[in-house]
C-alpha cells in the first residue's frame, strides 16, 4: 500500500492543490460578483478570491508555526488565484450554472484543505484533538474571512449547510486512520469529504438550532411547497 497510495497530507500533487485553491478562489470570486446588495470592485472581487483560495493555508500555517506559509513559496498558488479571478470576470454566470460540478469540486477542496490542516498540525507534536481543530478551521476559515468582510455572520455559525460538521468528519476520519497508515489516511479523508458532501446535498442535511442537546443531529431541510 505504502507504494500505491500517496500521503495526499505531506506530498500533495502541486496540480491538485492548485485545483483546490482555483475551486475556493472561484467561489470566492463568485460571492463578490454575485452580491447585488454591495457592488463590489475588481479589488474586492480579488479579496475575496485570495481569502477563500488562500485564506485557509494562511491560518494553518499560522496556528502550526510553518512560516513563510507554503503558498508564498511559489509563485503558483498567486498565479492560479489570479487566473480564477479572470474566469469568474469572463464566464461568471456560465460557472455558477454548473452547480454539481462546482459542489463536487469544493468538497475535494475542503477535504484537501482538513486532511492538509490535520497532517500539519499532528506532523508539529500537536494533540489529536489540537490536530482536528487545526484541520477544522483550515477548511472553513477562508469562508469565514469573507463573511467577516461582508459584514455577515459566517454561515457555519447558524442554521446552515453543516460545512464545518463535514470538515470535522473529514479531520477526525484523516486523524484517526493516520495512526496506522498515512497514505491511506489522506485518500480515507477526501473520499470522506466527497461521499459526506454527497450525502448532505442529496438529503439536504443541514444543522440544527442550539437549544438543546439534539443541535449535534443535524435535520433535512424542509421542502418547498410547489404551490409557492
Amino acid at each position: 500500500m505504502r507504494n500505491v497510495l500517496p500521503d495526499l497530507a505531506t506530498q500533495t500533487p502541486l496540480w491538485l492543490a492548485l485545483l483546490t485553491v482555483g475551486v475556493n478562489a472561484i467561489v470566492g470570486a463568485l460571492r463578490a460578483s454575485s452580491d447585488d446588495e454591495h457592488h463590489w470592485d475588481i479589488v474586492g472581487l480579488s479579496t475575496f478570491a485570495v481569502l477563500m483560495g488562500l485564506g485557509g493555508g494562511f491560518i494553518r500555517d499560522i496556528l502550526v508555526g510553518n512560516t513563510p506559509v507554503e503558498s508564498l513559496r511559489t509563485p503558483w498558488y498567486l498565479v492560479t488565484v489570479v487566473v480564477g479571478i479572470g474566469l469568474v470576470l469572463l464566464f461568471g454566470r456560465r460557472i455558477a450554472g454548473a452547480q454539481k460540478l462546482v459542489a463536487l469540486l469544493n468538497s475535494v477542496a475542503l477535504g484537501l484543505f482538513a486532511i492538509t490542516g490535520t497532517a500539519y498540525a499532528l506532523r508539529a507534536d500537536l494533540p489529536i484533538i489540537s490536530a482536528i481543530f487545526v484541520g477544522v478551521v483550515s477548511a472553513v476559515g477562508g469562508g469565514v474571512l469573507v463573511s467577516v468582510i461582508k459584514d455577515e455572520v459566517p454561515e457555519i455559525l447558524l442554521t446552515s449547510a453543516p460545512n464545518a460538521t463535514l470538515a470535522l468528519a473529514v479531520s477526525g476520519v484523516y486523524a484517526a486512520t493516520d495512526v496506522w497508515e498515512s497514505q491511506a489516511a489522506g485518500v480515507a479523508g477526501i473520499t470522506t469529504a466527497i461521499v459526506a458532501n454527497f450525502l448532505a446535498h442529496r438529503f439536504g442535511l443541514r444543522t440544527r438550532r442550539a437549544t438543546n442537546p439534539s443541535a449535534v443531529l443535524l435535520t433535512r431541510k424542509e421542502p418547498r411547497n410547489p404551490t409557492e
